[in-house]
């Protein structure tokens, strides 16, 4: 269970090698983790696997969906803003735009392709994981202002948490 810090995420990740990675160990150790974290998704480079991968949260830890070789076939113009976070980067949070609904292929873990169409969060959290495969952070979709404010505001955050305040525990984050 390693989160990998903002620095260490900055390299895009090799395609998943179904013969030679450990899908289920992987697997596993990154639904943990992104669980344990409360995180609604969570990239292999996170936890330290160089391969893309990522998994996405469901109500169960059992139902959570992993994603391998992942990739968007189709954005759809149609955008929308909504607040992210990072597990890689704590306490920080901003408001990013991206595609409402996406058309994404990834392979299962049976080594099948699946199509899907996304939209809402769930769009959001795919693009988001997918993002951090090819090495770009959510704070590289805003601009120098918010992410300077996003991050006085963690500042704050992590302070008020030192001294006790219940209110500034974690929040979910992608």
């Amino acid at each position: 269970m390693i989160v990998k810090t903002e620095q260490e995420l900055r390299n895009p990740t090799r395609p998943f090698d179904f013969k030679k990675d450990d899908l289920q160990s992987m697997k596993v150790d990154m639904i943990e983790t992104m669980w344990l974290e409360s995180g609604l998704g969570i990239s292999a480079n996170q936890c330290g696997y160089e391969s893309r991968m990522f998994c996405m949260r469901a109500e169960t830890k059992t139902d959570s969906l992993v994603c391998i070789n992942p990739r968007i076939i189709e954005f759809s113009e149609n955008m929308n803003t909504m607040e992210e976070g990072c597990l890689s980067i704590p306490d920080v949070f901003a408001r990013v735009v991206r595609p409402a609904e996406i058309v994404v292929e990834f392979e299962n873990e049976l080594n099948e392709t699946e199509r899907q169409s996304l939209d809402g969060l769930t769009a959001r959290v795919y693009q988001h994981e997918l993002d951090h495969l090819d090495g770009i952070l959510f704070i590289d979709r805003i601009g120098p202002f918010a992410k300077q404010r996003a991050f006085e505001k963690a500042k704050k955050i992590q302070k008020m948490r030192k001294r006790g305040k219940e209110k500034y525990k974690a929040r979910f984050a992608l």
